[in-house]
């Protein structure tokens, strides 16, 4: 027997469909329609959408060619207009549908969007760690902030040489060109390779905070401190029988004797130590985007 349906079930089913529909479409990502025809392996500055202010792009083309012919990574700086999606999925697609090399970095960003990204792929990977990542992302976001797409560009062909040399040489940071500088590790190190101490922890570190932090010291110190005297002065509690007055320093063993029962052995193996530039250094975490290529790096909005 069939069930019939009147008319406002028909047109409300009819809405849900067409909603369903749209969400669907919205969820593709613009990386899908982008028009990469314009994009070839010869080329590493690109400024779709006019945005440069004073640029030869020429020249800047030239300093990372020559970077590629260096390091055997390439360097693509890509700024466009006319994309307002997430940056890091256009990159990736980008690199492989223009036909660059599989040791890769490249910074894009995204003018509508107001988003920047840097991806990473083979030695490019392992050049920028996360700690580099941010950093350069810092460093690029004090131009973008301003609206400087010439600064973004000055920053990165600064950077990126400096980060590929601290692989190589093994150094523990790099500096940009705004003054700030970038750790290779996470957070501020008291201690570089050679086991010296590092002044830049404390050069990081305003007076202010510096001060709060001292006081702050100070204060626990204190506390940790009295509280340690006023529990020496406690008042005696009184004594029940005559063991409560032996005190265990005074207690002293004339035989002591430790039987094993059993042993137990572990073995662990020791990995070699890797050869080559970067003295093994683990390089970037890897994600993967909405259009399935994966890769390193990250993003964020300016």
């Amino acid at each position: 027997m069939m069930r019939r349906y009147d008319k406002s079930s028909i047109i409300i089913l009819i809405v849900l469909l067409i909603c369903f529909a749209s969400h669907t479409v919205s969820a593709a990502g613009e990386w899908e329609t982008y028009d990469y025809s314009r994009f070839n392996n010869s080329t590493y500055i690109y400024d779709i959408g006019g945005n440069f202010n004073n640029v030869d792009l020429d020249y800047y083309n030239e300093i990372l060619r020559n970077m590629q012919s260096k390091y055997g990574i390439t360097y693509t700086f890509i700024l466009v207009g006319d994309y307002n999606d997430e940056a890091w999925d256009l990159a990736a697609v980008i690199r492989e549908k223009a036909g660059y090399s599989q040791d890769y970095i490249s910074a894009i960003v995204s003018v509508q969007n107001r988003d920047l990204a840097v991806y990473t792929l083979g030695k490019g990977q392992q050049v920028m760690n996360d700690s580099y990542v941010d950093g350069m992302l810092d460093a690029m976001g004090i131009d973008l902030r301003g609206n400087d797409w010439d600064g973004a560009l000055y920053t990165f062909i600064d950077l990126a040489p400096k980060m590929t040399d601290s692989y190589i040489n093994d150094t523990n940071s790099v500096r940009d060109r705004h003054g700030n500088t970038i750790n290779y590790k996470a957070g501020y190190h008291l201690y570089d390779n050679n086991d010296n101490w590092n002044y830049t922890f404390f050069d990081h570190m305003p007076i202010g905070t510096v001060i709060i932090v001292s006081i702050i010291v100070g204060l626990l110190a204190a506390v940790i401190a009295v509280s340690i005297e006023t529990g020496k002065h406690r008042p005696v509690r009184k004594a029940v029988n005559a063991d409560f007055y032996v005190r265990e320093e005074n207690v002293k063993m004339s035989i002591i004797h430790d039987s094993f029962l059993r042993s137990h052995e572990v073995k662990t193996r020791v990995r070699s130590s890797s050869s080559g530039g970067g003295g093994g250094r683990s390089g970037g975490s890897t994600r993967t985007g909405s259009s399935g290529r994966s890769g390193g790096g990250g993003s964020r909005r300016f």
